[in-house]
C-alpha cells in the first residue's frame, strides 16, 4: 500500500546574490518533503548551498525577489537579475531627460521601466515564485509577501500624503 505525500513540493528558479563582489550565479530553492534546499551552480556542477528543514526559514519575497532567512544567514534570490541593470539605467535616462527639458524621452524611459517591471513580474511568475511561496508556507516556513500592486499602493500613497502636507502648509503660511 502506498501513502500520498503530504509534504507539498515545489521550485524557485532565479540567480543567487553572491556575498562580497556582488553579480549572480543561477540557483533553484526547492520545497519538498518538509524541506527546503537551496541549491546553486558552482564551478563544479550544482551544488547546495543550504538545507533546512522548512519550519527553521523565514522565506520574505517583495516584487521580484526571494529572500530566505536560515540560522542567521540570509539568501536573495532574484527571478531576473538583470531587471535591476535596467531599472538603474531607465532611471538615469528619465533624469537626463528630466535635465534636458526632454518629455518625449523621459516618456520613453518611464514606459521602458513599465515593461521592465511586467517582465521581472513574469519571470518571478514563470520560475515558480508563487508555487515555492505556497509550498514553504503550507511545509511550515514562515512566509510573507509585499508585490507590486502594495508596493504601488505605498508609493502612491505616499505621494498623496505629501501633496495633502504641502497644501496644508501652503495654506497656512499663506493665512500669516
Amino acid at each position: 500500500m502506498t501513502y500520498p505525500n503530504h509534504f507539498p513540493h515545489a521550485t524557485f528558479s532565479g540567480a543567487l546574490g553572491v556575498s562580497g563582489g556582488g553579480g549572480y550565479v543561477p540557483a533553484t530553492a526547492e520545497i519538498s518533503d518538509g524541506w527546503m534546499t537551496l541549491w546553486a551552480l558552482a564551478p563544479e556542477g550544482w551544488t547546495v548551498v543550504v538545507r533546512a528543514p522548512a519550519s527553521q526559514v523565514t522565506v520574505t519575497s517583495r516584487a521580484q525577489s526571494i529572500h530566505l532567512a536560515v540560522g542567521g544567514a540570509k539568501y536573495p534570490l532574484l527571478a531576473d537579475p538583470g531587471a535591476v541593470n535596467r531599472a538603474l539605467g531607465y532611471t538615469a535616462a528619465g533624469t537626463v531627460a528630466s535635465v534636458l527639458d526632454r518629455p518625449m524621452a523621459g516618456a520613453a524611459a518611464d514606459v521602458g521601466a513599465l515593461r521592465n517591471q511586467i517582465s521581472a513580474a513574469s519571470s518571478w511568475s514563470a520560475g515558480g515564485g508563487p508555487q515555492f511561496l505556497d509550498a514553504a508556507r503550507r511545509s511550515g516556513a514562515r512566509v510573507s509577501r509585499l508585490g507590486y500592486g502594495a508596493i504601488a499602493a505605498i508609493g502612491c500613497g505616499s505621494g498623496i500624503a505629501v501633496v495633502i502636507i504641502v497644501t496644508v502648509l501652503t495654506v497656512l503660511v499663506v493665512n500669516l
